[in-house]
């Protein structure tokens, strides 16, 4: 079958049902000869279809249904994504219970928090857990009848990324999730390159936590839905990312702007002389200006620079999570890998891409516009979001509230000509000498820097003031120095940093898939990340 077929026959079958996650299921594990996911060993390269996932989760459902006990509960789900999480996820939703989904990466005190709120007794894994629960192992999951449908449950909870310190629960059930996956058709029809296959193949690199709003929704929900294939990673180094790419030819990569400024940062230095490369990149956008379709061949053009990255078959890539830089988006696309920026929320799910293919959309560092599913709105310059794919009630400290009507992301938005930019979050808001309020992810872009850093408020003597704080060495600092005060100049004073701060510590928060201005201050207020001014 052709997969505008299924396109369309799984988008009907969809619409015409209860919208629950019964439903999911049943279509998404309705063809079972399609490949469900890859993953490199010793011995090669294991596959596993459909139909053979269905029959070990319906099987593995019959078990967690004995070992359980109970019905309407909720049970954890601790593991990294694998074939095993797969089969915990709809096992504990089979078995008539539902999943929280925990977040590996959530401070432990979080997370035993959460558990007591949710009154959780059990979880399913994969060797340790960070929870006090009776554990159950999902590969000790055996039975050997199929357990059925009927008791399905049709609510699934996990976590926001922490970055408040606070205990966040979202709750969907499956109907919003649908409206989620539906948004599908409308992104198809506006972006076809979305769904480009390679040789018949769509591979996406399970790059981002299932337990994550983006990886849920993005990743898993939106292509094993229509029967595409995941490939799981052995384990996150840059080395083994870069590898899996190319090995199994993956097609698909959307991950969060941590993972795109460090390629652009290890370009910047691996080019730093090199003048004629940028003139290259400056070559190829203008091309594709001309001719987005050129952008498989400028992959080629660039075979010198991607043979070592992710490799000539990507076709399709997406940023999302936090704000990503015109910079680095403009160096992802003049390399011909077609990279959009995404909006998107524990709250109210994926909400936007921008779909345009030209890069000097791209490069703008948009959202996109609003799916079909939700709609915005700008408030005293603040996004608010509501529609029917948003979570039904959220969970903060114990507290359980609805979640109807518009939602405040907190972020600060603007609306150009029907496309969305966010300008920052307004706890990241610095307070001027004169009262001016500054956007630090705008003063960001304006500082170019090889090593890793982040302009934030700092408090000082005086009151807070515009910081600038870079991950280095004492020995480079002297070179560091006349590149900041270089570009320092060339803001207007009122947007200009006053403090200068290095630390030899990571910046970005150890184990996180992304980081916060707020996390990065709180360490340092703990006096567990050391800063010197220089």
């Amino acid at each position: 079958m052709q997969f505008s077929e299924i396109l369309k026959r799984n988008r009907d079958a969809l619409v015409a049902s209860k919208k629950d996650f019964k439903a999911i299921f049943e279509i998404s594990f309705s063809h079972p000869r399609c490949i469900l996911w890859e993953e490199a060993t010793h011995q090669g390269v294991i596959k596993h279809t459909y139909g053979e996932a269905k029959g070990i989760i319906l099987r593995a459902a019959t078990a967690l249904k004995e070992r359980l006990g109970c019905k309407d509960c909720y049970v954890a789900l601790e593991a990294e994504n694998s074939f095993f999480w797969i089969v915990g996820f709809w096992a504990i939703l089979i078995s008539g219970n539902k999943p929280y989904l925990v977040n590996t990466r959530y401070p432990v005190p979080l997370l035993e928090g959460i558990a007591s709120s949710l009154n959780i007794k059990f979880v399913l894994c994969v060797g340790d857990s960070h929870l006090d629960c009776k554990k159950i192992q999902i590969a000790d999951l055996q039975s050997d009848t199929a357990c059925d449908l009927d008791l399905m449950a049709d609510e699934i909870a996990f976590s926001s990324s922490a970055t408040s310190m606070n205990e966040v629960v979202c709750f969907y059930s499956g109907k919003q999730v649908a409206e989620q996956i539906l948004n599908f058709e409308e992104i198809v029809k506006e972006c076809p390159q979305i769904i480009k296959h390679r040789k018949g193949q769509l591979k996406h690199l399970a790059f981002l936590p299932f337990y994550h709003i983006f990886g849920l929704f993005a990743v898993y929900f939106w292509f094993t839905f229509f029967g595409r294939t995941l490939v799981f990673l052995t384990d996150y180094s840059a080395e083994v990312v870069l590898q899996t790419c190319r090995r199994h030819k993956i097609t698909h990569l959307f991950a969060v702007p941590k993972l795109w400024h460090g390629v652009e940062r290890a370009l910047n230095q691996r080019f730093k002389d090199k003048k004629w490369f940028f003139r290259l990149i400056g070559l190829s956008t203008a091309m594709q200006n001309a001719l987005p379709c050129t952008a498989p061949l400028m992959r080629r053009l660039f075979g010198f620079v991607n043979g070592r990255l992710f490799g000539s078959s990507m076709t399709f890539c997406i940023s999302g999570g936090s704000y990503l830089k015109s910079s680095a988006a403009r160096l992802i696309n003049g390399l011909g890998y077609s990279l959009h920026n995404g909006y998107g929320m524990s709250e109210i799910g994926i909400a936007a891409v921008d779909l345009r293919m030209k890069p000097k959309h791209l490069n703008e560092a948009s959202i996109g516009r609003p799916f079909k599913s939700v709609e915005f709105d700008i408030r005293d310059g603040v996004l608010w979001v509501k529609g029917s794919s948003l979570c039904s009630k959220k969970s903060v400290n114990g507290l359980m509230t609805e979640v109807d009507g518009w939602f405040c992301t907190e972020d600060n938005a603007a609306n150009k000509s029907g496309y969305y930019h966010l300008l920052g979050r307004t706890s990241d808001i610095v307070i001027g000498d004169n009262g001016e309020n500054i956007n630090p992810d705008y003063i960001e872009q304006q500082f170019s820097l090889d090593e890793a850093f982040s302009v934030l408020g700092l408090k000082g003597e005086t009151g807070e003031a515009l910081a600038i704080l870079v991950q280095a060495e004492p020995c480079q600092l002297d070179e560091i120095k006349k590149r900041l005060l270089e570009q320092n100049a060339l803001l207007p004073p009122i947007m200009a940093v006053r403090k200068f701060y290095f630390t030899t510590q990571s910046i970005e928060a150890e184990g996180k898939i992304k980081s916060s201005r707020r996390q990065i201050i709180s360490r340092i207020e703990k006096g567990e990340l050391n800063i010197t001014e220089f």
